[in-house]
């Protein structure tokens, strides 16, 4: 951890100034030696220069220093399983913890993300503080939108700010905060970084990235199809090969077995398609499954997927991180009835109002409301 930066400090401000490390040197006193070993982090300018370099600069001592404390991905993810933990226990102590983290490690990018994910959680359970979380939320994505250095970050803290403000009812401004971030088209730089370690011989690393670009592949694929069945159910012929490319990629990656709660989410979203399409068989079908995947699975085996053969060499996107997972299952559905939001996403629907008394349905609607 290298939380002063003054060497790096000195080498972006005298840049920027268009000055060498020689005028920089003949300005304090030193040699240009001296100026080179500051900049490249092998030694530190003697205290008594660090006002007149900072004056030189325009800057203040806190911007030479450039002091940052940082947290390591470990204990990023340790500091969020301790507030999890303490929301469960004083909540008040949880926020309290929380400001003190954001102050403390101001230009920890990582972890002011994960505050703003919390923050927004929390949203979700505490509905009578919604719009201060939320705020708080999209102080922290803003921040590090602004200021950090790494892409993925900087892009996910703009999904997260459009998220926030979609929820408001900017639609407008959320859908051009994802227009500036999403592609033009995909790039294909997977495909041809693996096609690349293939020439070289590099099997793991070819491997590696094909079962990538496989693990979000099935994601995107499943969800497009979840996104566009209500959309096509005036469309029969459309609606049908929709549900056939979804049974395909259910079958195909085992998807009942390893991710329920994808299952659930399709079959509870296909059966409502169909019931408005006019196919009640079909309804009935998605149902039963729908019912049996509740009814199978706890809460647990729900959220959290299995391991699957396909992405062995990708477990950081594949298996789940319970301890984490479970610490935030904990607190932000120990507020909430998840089991009761999967069921009113199908019967929420005011097209089953209409079979609610059919024989046909009943059953399987009682067996629903009971799971």
């Amino acid at each position: 951890m290298n939380d002063v930066g003054i060497g790096a400090t000195i080498a972006r401000e005298r840049r920027a100034e268009g000055v060498t490390q020689a005028q920089l040197a003949e300005r304090l006193g030193v040699t240009k030696a001296a100026v080179s070993k500051w900049e490249l982090g092998q030694s530190l300018p003697d205290v008594a220069l660090l006002p007149r370099i900072a004056a030189y600069f325009g800057i203040s001592l806190d911007d030479l220093f450039a002091f940052r404390p940082q947290l390591a991905e470990d204990e990023v993810r340790d500091v969020y399983l301790e507030l999890c933990r303490l929301f469960a226990e004083d909540a008040d102590a949880a926020y309290a913890r929380m400001d003190e983290l954001v102050r403390d490690y101001a230009s920890c990018w990582s972890l002011l993300m994960q505050m703003a994910s919390l923050y927004s959680q929390r949203s979700l359970v505490e509905p009578e503080r919604a719009e201060e979380l939320l705020d708080r939320t999209c102080s922290l994505a803003e921040r590090v939108e602004a200021n950090a250095d790494d892409v993925e970050l900087v892009r996910s803290a703009r999904v997260v700010r459009a998220l926030v403000i979609s929820q408001r009812g900017g639609m407008d401004e959320a859908i051009a905060l994802l227009e500036g971030v999403k592609p033009a088209r995909p790039l294909g730089i997977e495909g041809m970084l693996a096609g690349l370690h293939s020439m070289r011989g590099e099997r793991e690393a070819c491997l590696k990235l094909c079962q990538e670009m496989l693990f979000w592949g099935e994601m995107n694929v499943m969800q497009s199809i979840g996104m566009q069945l209500a959309l096509y159910t005036e469309d029969p012929a459309h609606l049908a090969a929709l549900l056939r490319a979804a049974e395909g990629v259910m079958e195909g990656f085992d998807v009942e077995e390893v991710n329920p709660m994808e299952a659930a989410t399709f079959c509870g979203s296909a059966a409502t398609a169909c019931l408005r399409a006019g196919d009640e068989e079909g309804a009935l079908s998605y149902l039963e499954r729908f019912v049996g995947l509740l009814k199978r699975f706890d809460l647990d085996g729900l959220l959290f997927p299995r391991r699957s053969a396909l992405f062995d060499l990708v477990p950081e996107l594949a298996e789940t991180d319970v301890e984490r997972e479970q610490a935030t299952a904990d607190t932000l559905f120990g507020g909430l009835d998840m089991r009761g939001q999967c069921k009113l996403a199908v019967t929420g629907d005011a097209a089953w109002e209409r079979v609610a008394d059919d024989p046909r349905f009943r059953p399987l609607l009682d067996r629903l409301a009971a799971a």
